[in-house]
């Protein structure tokens, strides 16, 4: 198997509520604020040797997501996560955060 036949999983997250969503990506850390109504696509790329997803513990999954009240944090079990729009523009950390919840 070579770097081109490793594994990509998406995973569309979408804000159904009328306040805005936190979205955390794990193990970054990284957040991402969605509007209501707004859709953001989590990836991650899998490795291209052994298990393609390290960093389950449970199996062959990609993914695992936390929902908590106003926030989902989603954890990436491949060697490389990252967030964009529907488009496929990545989405920077931070973006769309509310002031009131800026952190020092």
């Amino acid at each position: 198997m070579t770097a081109q036949d490793a594994q990509v999983a998406r995973l569309r997250v979408q804000n159904n509520g009328a306040e805005p969503l936190e979205l955390v990506l794990e193990y970054h850390g990284s957040d991402h604020w969605l509007r209501p109504g707004e859709t953001f696509v989590v990836w991650t790329v899998g490795s291209s040797e052994g298990d393609p997803w390290p960093g389950t513990k449970l199996g062959n999954e990609p993914f695992q997501v936390d929902n908590l009240p106003g926030s989902v944090t989603v954890h990436f079990n491949g060697v490389h996560g990252y967030v964009t729009d529907v488009a496929g523009n990545e989405i920077a950390c931070r973006h769309g955060r509310p002031v009131e919840s800026e952190r020092v």
